[in-house]
């Protein structure tokens, strides 16, 4: 019998150390290649292209659905048949193509907006086309499987062929587009690769499936969808606000400096990631059992987070001015308040990912994600409107707050129906 954290085996560790690998290198990447960037494209175009890209963040959460979790749970729940795994393989993926061929509508809405801005639609389309490499990535498999190593290589691998594309060809504002299209190349590489790993390893193939194999996986994934596109509309909506109210410069300072608490992030995301396959088994032993087991691991990770962005906030104005310029330098104080938004955003995820979605109440960490999109959505066009960079800097935190509260009183009373 499963009991607690015992889970920690040694492939645990193993998958751990993998993933922690790619996140050192993904926190090395973005040091070295922004502050080149955001000095060689400056703010203005440098938020040109933060705006492409946050509209190209909504069709990639469209794309990648709920799979990354409703597909990983039923890998990791599947004792490694390779029917059910081909079979799920293949739904996926077919699905993903179909919500690509959807986001072609979103993506002609918003240039129909913006069609008075040629460089900004040329962007966007650039983005998109990369985005088709989403569809056949295979990091929801890798991560049931518990095969972290090959997220990592394939990740490590594009990354870096793409990094020494931009060095070697960005040297001005004027290459913008080129920028756009070396940025792509990651994406396509990794899915490629995600498709040969996963094809060598598994020997994963398609299956014949009909119209309702899709309509099943899309339910499957759909409450987890719609978190996942709150969860995008709370980091991503201050952007899009900014994008109509602020002028591009203004979107590429925050832009640039959002990247500092993101960048810290990365820190989290494997341990959330190591973390879920062996929290969705504890979960189906007692809930109230699992969940005090889970905040035991939230008390002793949660300092170290916790004292990592005290420290960045003390020093923040000196980090903005070198990491990004003297451009950036003067908004530096934003990172405070979107520090303070990391800091909860981690202790939502072991509330929500790891202790309701682990134990399969997607409906209730949906219903929590829901009323916390409606309050997302005021407060940063609110605070936006009024304030502009300062209003956004501010409305990430209160608005997971605001969700922290709602996941907290789903859990209270999951567990006193437990009793």
């Amino acid at each position: 019998m499963w009991t607690g954290f015992r889970l920690l085996n040694r492939k645990t560790i193993n998958n751990g150390i993998w993933m922690y690998l790619l996140q050192i290198f993904n926190t090395i990447v973005p040091l070295l290649t922004l502050p080149y960037i955001t000095r060689v494209l400056g703010a203005s175009k440098y938020g040109i292209f933060s705006i492409a890209l946050n509209v190209i963040g909504y069709c990639q959460v469209i794309v990648e659905y709920g799979f990354g979790m409703s597909a990983t749970r039923k890998v990791a729940l599947s004792d490694k048949n390779r029917k059910e795994i081909n079979h799920t393989f293949t739904s996926v993926l077919f699905s993903r193509c179909i919500l690509f061929l959807g986001c072609v509508f979103l993506v002609m809405f918003y240039m129909f907006l913006e069609h008075d801005d040629l460089i900004q639609c040329i962007c966007l389309i650039v983005l998109f086309v990369g985005l088709f490499g989403s569809c056949i990535q295979q990091n929801w498999l890798f991560q049931g499987m518990q095969d972290m190593k090959y997220i990592s290589l394939i990740n490590i691998i594009s990354r870096i062929i793409s990094v020494v594309l931009i060095f070697t060809f960005i040297k001005s504002e004027n290459d913008l587009v080129l920028y756009c299209i070396l940025y792509t190349v990651s994406s396509f590489i990794s899915g490629f690769l995600g498709f040969l790993f996963a094809w060598k390893k598994y020997h994963i193939w398609f299956v014949r499936i009909g119209i309702n194999d899709i309509i099943q996986e899309l339910k499957s994934g759909w409450y987890v969808f719609t978190t996942s596109l709150s969860s995008k509309v709370f980091g991503a909506i201050g952007i899009t606000f900014m994008g109509f109210f602020t002028s591009s410069m203004e979107v590429g300072i925050y832009s640039a400096i959002q990247k500092i608490p993101n960048i810290i992030m990365y820190a989290w995301i494997p341990i959330g990631q190591v973390l879920y396959p062996i929290s969705s088994k504890i979960m189906q032993q007692s809930f109230p059992v699992g969940r005090k087991s889970i905040y035991k691991v939230r008390n002793i990770i949660l300092p170290v987070f916790i004292g990592g962005s005290i420290f960045v906030s003390i020093f923040s104005k000196s980090m903005v001015g070198i990491i990004f310029g003297k451009e950036y330098a003067r908004f530096y104080y934003w990172v405070i308040p979107l520090l303070a938004w990391l800091i909860v955003s981690i202790d939502n995820n072991f509330s929500g990912i790891q202790i309701l979605l682990g134990s399969g109440h997607d409906r209730q960490y949906s219903k929590c994600f829901q009323i916390g999109v409606i309050c997302t959505i005021l407060l940063n066009l609110v605070l936006i409107y009024f304030w502009g960079g300062n209003g956004a800097s501010v409305a990430p935190v209160l608005s997971e707050i605001v969700l922290g509260i709602l996941l907290r009183i789903e859990i209270r009373k999951i567990v006193e129906l437990s009793k």
